[in-house]
């Protein structure tokens, strides 16, 4: 009797096979879409926090610096309170929060020496985000160009793009070390023509970019004013 019990609830649970596998085939799905996917980093620190703050907890990282939320609002505050908008912005970037501004009123054709707006951007994001002695978060500034040549009179001082959006880059490190920023937490680096303003981190990263993408990307004047910027971004750690 006893046997023919056990049959039975085997006969019963065949179901279970099905339904686990099902299971494994939804877990194996949603984990593709999340490797597919480029969260906003914003909005993950948010939930981040306020799964902390549901759960009490507060660690001396939080107390000690800005939350990438914060530094999103601060930024949004720096650009309303200058009246740049249009001409700066917040971009989603899987390294942290990143304020592009338009290269024009950062620096004249073919020079680097920074335009009056852009001093007055780095002096508020000095005085609200990057005067914290404790953050030692990495701030990485970023130049960017658009594909035209650089023109000969300029050539035995910037041969080409790479060379033009380096110095760039190195010119706001230094702008921000002379007005106290520590030195040890600012990176320079210069991209050329070789990220685009449509494509995002995910895509330069991955290789999109090629030389009919840069073609692609530079016809239109607009094109053009949209890929000179320069990209500050206040990374997660």
């Amino acid at each position: 009797m006893k046997i023919k019990d056990e049959d039975n609830i085997k006969e019963e649970q065949v179901w279970l096979l099905t339904y686990a596998d099902m299971m494994t085939l939804l877990f194996a799905f949603f984990v593709l879409l999340y490797s597919m996917s480029s969260p906003d980093p914003v909005k993950k620190s948010q939930l981040q926090e306020g799964m902390a703050e549901a759960l009490g907890i507060q660690g001396k990282e939080s107390m000690d610096m800005q939350s990438q939320s914060e530094i999103n609002e601060t930024i949004k505050d720096i650009i309303e309170e200058l009246d740049l908008e249009g001409k700066a912005s917040i971009k989603a970037d899987p390294r942290g929060v990143a304020m592009e501004i338009e290269g024009d009123i950062c620096f004249e054709s073919g020079s680097t020496n920074l335009g009056e707006p852009l001093k007055e951007i780095l002096n508020l994001a000095t005085d609200k985000i990057l005067s914290n002695i404790n953050d030692y978060r990495l701030v990485v500034i970023e130049g960017h160009t658009d594909a035209d040549a650089i023109p000969e009179e300029l050539k035995e001082i910037f041969p080409t793009n790479w060379e033009l959006s380096a110095a760039r880059a190195s010119k706001v490190v230094n702008y921000l070390i002379d007005i106290g920023v520590n030195s040890g937490k600012l990176q320079a680096s210069g991209y050329a023509d070789r990220w685009p303003a449509s494509l995002n981190w995910s895509q330069v990263r991955g290789g999109a970019v090629t030389d009919s993408v840069i073609f692609a990307n530079n016809k239109t004047p607009e094109q053009k004013r949209l890929n000179r910027r320069i990209k500050i971004i206040f990374t997660k750690n």
